[in-house]
This record gives structure tokens, C-alpha cells and sequence, in this order.
């Protein structure tokens, strides 16, 4: 006789799915776009009927502010409007979800909304306001000549370091191939030929100290997908790396997808996250998740961030476990992730991982049109999908190489601060007004160059109107205001205040030519603007006419508080 295995009984259910009879809910079901807040803003969600009895009951069925992720019932108030409404400040970080129900016999039966479940993404405070500026280690020195660096980042107005791998580094001398994962190059220590490793972490640490003394962030980059072919992991566990055999040593060289070239990095070698053997996979990740919470300790000590290297090329799963690591042992950190992909595939990953920022690439729209065009786009998906939109990159040229001339720095950097939603920077060197890429590849002497004082100037100016005003902290407040002008990118930023109608701003990017342009004051607020108040040379309030002739020189910036009253 055959064994007749059990038939498991269905659960009773407790709540059916309702028909349509919503007439309006304040989140969007139709798209599922999530909602996002920084930690203590206040997640406001209101549901409201066609009709309903006096007895009518709403909850909201949420783990939002639980920090275990349990599910409870929260109770809608019924406000005078007949609208009922949540309330609830924002409490923890990280990414939760909620679905409506609702009863009309006094909370006898409930109808589930036919709404699918919601999400919203709760980002730690200081992630509003990034002024980043990336240090090359390689080319400043020892750790000590790092932290005399730190008074020359803060006088310009930056508020957070992203500083390149810091890891023992193998033959080709690049910070992203580590030949220890753990402790710090010895070209960064002092010079003294008897300092140990131990010396080293504490010589790092010191610098640590000192930006927090400073009130900078720090950014810590972590390289999750490879490491030297002579490391120390590679040497000891070659069974942790992927093989391959037909490279010489028989492990596998990563690399990168450029246009429909794959290139292949010789110095860096795979790690193999998806080992067949059960017990070493766990040993490789154990390993892995050690080093990334070693790192983000340090930036986490600082209310800083850690950068994600290479993030489009990681072994999911790993990712996702070692994400789930950092977010249980620092549920403030600001996680910020290089990955290259198209837009549907970002907003997936954002919500799915918990990610708080990705990589703009704004250097890759050098003209005004292109430019303009995606920075509307940003702010299209701001509301799902936060951006840190630097000017350039350390792994891309500088602007006299992309743009023709390194004052090019100076309209660049006004656009990607002031005209993003609050998270920018610059890579050193810009303010040297540096022709040519820093190669950080290499150990070198410490940094040459005279400061450029023209460029100095503006980034340090751009830096506080930035700190300064909240609007430039919004999303979805920018109206172009240029006329779609081929040089000139001009943009209107609405603020919440009455009296201050928002910040006009003109950004001019042929270096080479002044160019004019008209803008009519009325028609880009709605209402009459009786003051302009230049922010760049406080030069005080000025009355305004209700067409506004600007002309800027090659490389001209301009900044205008609009007040509606005197």
C-alpha cells in the first residue's frame, strides 16, 4: 500500500481583499513607488472613502519603526475632514513596509486594501547634506600629512572625506589590489623603518580621531570583489579565489564591461563567493564580512559612509548577506554604491538592499542640453532613488580633460551642488586647477601643486550656499529657467517659505565665451519679486526688475535669493 503523505490545511482567513471603493490614497499603489525620509521626518499617510458607517475603522499593518522588523496594527485617526490619517516620526533606519485594512462593522472583519504592499526607506540625517571631497592617499603621504590636509578640506566648506583603499597594497601598488586586507600600506605610516603593522592601524586611527575632532565624515572604500594575485588570501587560500586555467598561476583576473570591450585587470583576482565546497563558501564570507565591518567601523565612528567599489560586478548573494551585516552592526551607516546599470535596475536594488546612495555620472553629459536633461531625470526619480552627483571622478579624467580647461571646475561643481538634491563633491587636485588626471596608481610623494585661488574661492562659496539653504536639499523643486540656452543652464530652486521664493541660479559652461540671458522674475515664481539678494558677494538686497539681464563670462556663476517681501 501506498503511504498517503499529509495534506496540510489552508490557514483561516482572517481579512478578505476589498473592491475598489477608495477614492484617494496619499501614496502612489499605481507605480508602488516607495516613500523616503531621513531618520526623525515623519511618514504622514492618509486613506479616505466614498462613504462609510459611523463605526468604519482603518490600520495600518507595518513593521515601520520596529527594530526587530515585527508586524503590528496601527490605528488611522479619523480627522474633522472625514479623511483618516497616520502619523508617525521616523525613528530607525532602513527599508519597511506597510499594507492598509480597513473594517466596517466596528473591527468585527477586515478588508484588506487592494493596494500592494508598500515600502518606505528611512536614511540616517546626515546623508542630506554630503559635501564630499576624495583624498588620494597615494599622493599625500603619510597619515599625518592626511590629517594636516583635513583644515584645508574644512576652509573650503566639505564636511565628509572619501578616502581611496588604505590597504596594504600588492606589486602593481594600486589601492583597489590589496595584498592585506587588514592592515594599512606602509607608505602611510610615519617614516620610521621599525613602526609594525599595529603601528600602522594606530597611525590610521589617529587620523580617525582627528576628523572626528574636525566634524568630517569619513568614506570608507571597500573592495568586496577582488583581491592582488600576491595578497596574502591569494597565497595562503589560492581555493578561495575563482580558477582559471588559463592564466599562468591558474587564478581568475576580474574586469569590467567598457562600450563592447571586456577588460581584464591583471592585478586583481576573483574571490570565489560561490565556492561548491559548503564550508569554505561560509569560511570566504565569514572572512569577507570581517574585513567589510573591520573598515566601516572607522566610518561609522565618524557618522560617515562606506562606498561599495565595483558594485554592478559583486556576487549577489554574497552582497546581499554582507549588507544585512552592516546594516544589523550599524544601522546609521550611509551605504553608497558604485553601480553602473539602467534606471529600472537601480530603483530595484535600492529598495531590495537598502542603499542609500548611488553614483551619479553627470561627467558623462558635457553640454548643456544633455546635462540639463539629466539632471530633470534625477529628480524625477529622487523621491525613490537617492544620488550622490560629484563632478568628476578619481577614475575619470579631471575637467581640463573632459571640459578644456580646469576653471571648467568652477560651473561644473555649482551645477552638480546646486542644482542636484543635496550630495555632491570633488576629487583633490580640482582646486590645484590640475591639467591631467592624478594617477593614484603608485606610491608617491606628497601633492606639488600650488592651490589655485580663483577655484578655491568658488568651490569654498558654492560649498555655503549649499549648507545654507534647505531647498537645495529637495527634490522635485527645479524649474530650468534658460530657455534651453547651448551654453548656459540656469535653474529656479522653490522654497517652502513665503517671504523667500526660492534661488535663482545661472551656471555658464563655454569656457571660452560670455554669453547673455533674459529672465523674466514673474514667470518663474508665480508671483512678484520685489528683491534679489546676490549670495555670492553678499553685496545686500537690490530691487528687482521684472526681466533680469544676466551676462556670464566664460566659466561665470551667478546666485540670487528671490524675496517677495522688503
Amino acid at each position: 500500500m501506498i503511504p498517503r503523505r499529509h495534506i496540510p490545511a489552508l490557514p483561516v482567513g482572517v481579512a478578505r481583499i476589498g473592491t475598489e471603493g477608495l477614492v484617494r490614497r496619499s501614496f502612489d499603489v499605481q507605480n508602488e513607488n516607495p516613500i523616503r525620509l531621513y531618520r526623525e521626518e515623519t511618514l504622514e499617510l492618509t486613506i479616505e472613502f466614498q462613504s462609510y458607517p459611523e463605526d468604519a475603522q482603518v490600520h495600518c499593518y507595518t513593521n515601520f519603526n520596529q527594530p526587530n522588523r515585527s508586524w503590528i496594527d496601527l490605528p488611522l485617526r479619523k480627522g474633522d475632514d472625514d479623511v483618516f490619517f497616520l502619523s508617525q516620526r521616523a525613528r530607525i533606519c532602513g527599508v519597511f513596509a506597510f499594507r492598509m485594512k480597513y473594517s466596517f462593522d466596528g473591527g468585527k472583519t477586515w478588508i484588506w486594501d487592494r493596494s500592494p504592499l508598500m515600502h518606505v526607506h528611512v536614511d540616517p540625517p546626515r546623508m542630506r547634506d554630503i559635501r564630499n571631497y576624495t583624498l588620494i592617499p597615494t599622493v599625500l603621504g603619510t597619515t599625518e600629512q592626511w590629517t594636516d590636509h583635513l583644515s584645508h578640506v574644512k576652509a573650503m566648506g566639505f564636511n565628509m572625506v572619501h578616502l581611496l583603499p588604505v590597504t596594504a597594497m600588492g606589486a602593481s601598488e594600486s589601492p583597489y589590489s590589496a595584498a592585506d586586507l587588514f592592515q594599512l600600506d606602509e607608505s602611510f605610516y610615519k617614516d620610521n623603518q621599525h613602526q609594525s603593522a599595529t603601528d600602522g592601524l594606530a597611525a590610521f586611527e589617529a587620523f580617525v580621531d582627528a576628523a572626528k575632532e574636525a566634524n568630517i565624515s569619513l568614506c570608507i572604500d571597500l573592495v568586496l570583489n577582488h583581491v592582488a594575485p600576491d595578497s596574502a588570501l591569494a597565497q595562503v587560500a589560492p581555493d578561495w579565489i575563482m580558477p582559471d586555467k588559463k592564466e599562468e598561476d591558474g587564478l581568475q583576473r576580474s574586469g569590467c564591461w567598457h562600450m563592447d570591450e571586456w577588460l581584464k585587470w591583471k592585478d586583481l583576482v576573483k574571490i570565489y563567493y560561490d565556492h561548491p565546497n559548503a564550508e569554505k563558501k561560509e569560511a570566504i564570507w565569514e572572512y569577507m564580512r570581517d574585513y567589510a565591518l573591520f573598515w566601516a567601523n572607522y566610518a561609522n565612528e565618524t557618522n560617515g559612509m562606506v562606498r561599495l567599489d565595483n558594485l554592478h560586478n559583486s556576487d549577489e548573494d554574497f552582497i546581499s548577506y554582507i549588507l544585512d551585516c552592516l546594516r544589523s552592526e550599524y544601522p546609521e551607516l550611509i551605504i553608497h554604491a558604485e553601480f553602473f546599470s539602467d534606471s529600472n535596475t537601480l530603483l530595484k536594488r535600492a529598495e531590495l538592499w537598502d542603499l542609500n546612495l548611488f553614483l551619479a555620472n553627470s561627467w558623462e553629459y558635457p553640454y548643456a542640453e544633455n546635462l540639463r536633461d539629466y539632471i530633470k531625470h534625477c529628480h524625477d526619480i529622487g523621491n525613490r532613488l537617492h544620488q550622490y552627483m560629484p563632478v568628476t571622478t578619481h577614475d575619470t579624467g579631471v575637467p581640463a580633460d573632459l571640459f578644456g580647461d580646469a576653471n571648467a571646475v568652477v560651473p561644473r561643481y555649482f551645477i552638480t551642488a546646486l542644482f542636484s538634491t543635496g550630495q555632491t563633491g570633488v576629487v583633490q587636485g580640482v582646486e590645484y586647477a590640475v591639467t591631467h588626471k592624478i594617477e593614484f596608481i603608485g606610491r608617491k610623494q606628497a601633492f606639488p601643486h600650488q592651490k589655485d585661488a580663483f577655484i578655491m574661492d568658488h568651490i569654498t562659496r558654492i560649498n555655503g550656499v549649499l549648507a545654507d539653504h534647505d531647498c537645495l536639499h529637495q527634490v522635485g523643486n527645479l524649474k530650468f529657467v534658460d530657455g534651453n540656452h547651448g551654453a548656459i543652464i540656469g535653474g529656479f530652486r522653490a522654497a517652502r517659505d513665503e517671504a523667500f521664493a526660492g534661488l535663482l541660479l545661472l551656471a555658464n559652461l563655454d569656457t571660452q565665451h560670455s554669453h547673455t540671458v533674459k529672465i523674466n522674475l514673474s514667470q518663474i515664481t508665480g508671483h512678484q519679486i520685489n528683491l534679489l539678494h546676490d549670495v555670492f558677494h553678499d553685496s545686500g538686497p537690490l530691487k528687482a526688475n521684472s526681466v533680469l539681464d544676466v551676462e556670464l563670462t566664460p566659466c561665470g556663476v551667478a546666485a540670487w535669493r528671490l524675496l517677495g517681501k522688503e
